[in-house]
């Protein structure tokens, strides 16, 4: 062995030298499992993290796409000089027409032209040539936060159809702030003033300015509609008819959490009571717009489930249920809900924002009821 080979095998590269076994420490048992425990630490302090930059994402993505539908509603109303309406039923030879929402008369505003040909805004939803839009979801309609699939009635009012699927839209209108007084002049069983009874009240206000074209109980239908917001149906209104300030009004709202059965995005109002009746119709069982009463997160229609409590149940105020025109807006967002103003803007509400002092006066457009803008 020459000189050179003898300095390999001394410092152990040559093969079978004892100094080369010496040379490849492994691991321990218990060093093993100390690297396994850190990188486990490790991972439970990232996780948090990469979960509140991904919300973070899906709140962006979700309040962006609430303000592509308020300027939606801008063009439109620039198009036609009024906002759209909601659920107006129209009878042709004594067959409906409309019943859309305002979330499906707003498409050809969207500008995209698979969208735009989607409705035939002439027919009702029910009509054959609605048919693949009544089936047709739309992603931009939907919070990237709220849930993927959800129960879904499909025209439950003819059909009774209850499905869970992905058409329901996410963001719905604001038919106004409750309680308050009819418009009619009549109490109304499902909105009465505080201290009623044989000597009567009267509405103090801002409720005095909060109308609505019916206030019933869920015992006695879907809740009613208010008329003091934004999208309600036959409404017929401009920029110039929100007083109280566009930055100040909102114009939909997010609904994403579990809030009980809806129908599809398309459908405006379920009714159909005949030729002569379209304003019942238009204001009878409405979807996709909502009236502000509860706070965010706080009243549903029913359960994720499907299950709808009895309207016993949901005309109690003390109840977590509501009539299905005044249930929450609400989300799956930590602490709160996006809302969309008129002015094209969008904010988030957290859970406690005051409902009497800043949600109500958020919804009604004219009252003259002015708010905190830290919300």
């Amino acid at each position: 062995m020459d000189c050179r080979q003898m300095r390999l095998r001394a410092s152990g590269w040559v093969t079978g030298s004892k100094a080369s076994k010496s040379a490849r420490p492994g691991f321990t048992l218990v060093e093993l499992l100390v690297v396994i425990a850190i990188i486990g630490i490790l991972v439970a302090l990232l996780l948090p993290a990469i979960q509140a930059a991904r919300e973070a994402a899906r709140r962006s993505d979700c309040i962006n796409r609430i303000r592509q539908l308020v300027l939606a509603a801008h063009n439109y109303e620039s198009a036609r000089g009024k906002f759209p309406s909601h659920g107006d039923v129209a009878y042709v030879d004594a067959n409906p027409r409309g019943g859309l929402s305002a979330l499906a008369r707003l498409l050809p505003y969207m500008e995209e032209q698979a969208v735009q040909n989607l409705v035939d805004q002439e027919q009702h939803w029910r009509h054959p040539n609605n048919a693949v839009a009544l089936r047709t979801p739309l992603p931009f309609l939907r919070c990237p936060s709220g849930k993927a699939i959800e129960i879904t009635y499909v025209n439950a009012r003819d059909t009774g159809v209850r499905e869970e699927n992905n058409l329901r839209s996410h963001y719905v209108g604001n038919m106004g702030a409750r309680p308050g007084p009819n418009r009619d002049g009549t109490l109304g069983t499902g909105c009465r003033p505080a201290g009623g009874g044989r000597g009567g009240a009267s509405w103090k206000w801002p409720e005095s300015q909060y109308t609505q074209r019916a206030c019933i109980t869920a015992s006695e239908g879907s809740g009613g509609t208010g008329i003091n917001g934004i999208i309600f149906p036959t409404s017929n209104l401009d920029f110039g008819d929100v007083t109280d300030g566009t930055s100040k009004t909102i114009m939909f709202g997010e609904m994403s959490w579990d809030v009980g059965p809806q129908e599809p995005w398309i459908v405006g109002s379920t009714s159909n009571d005949g030729p002569g009746k379209e304003v019942e119709s238009s204001h009878g069982v409405v979807y996709n717009t909502k009236n502000v009463r509860w706070g965010i997160n706080v009243k549903k229609y029913g359960d994720d489930d499907g299950t709808v409590p009895a309207a016993s149940v949901a005309d109690d105020p003390n109840s977590r249920y509501a009539p299905l025109t005044e249930t929450s807006y609400g989300s799956n967002h930590p602490g709160g809900s996006h809302v969309g103003m008129t002015d094209g803007s969008a904010t988030f509400l957290r859970d406690d924002v005051d409902v009497e002092a800043v949600l109500r006066r958020m919804a009604s457009r004219n009252a003259e009821d002015t708010y905190e803008t830290s919300l």
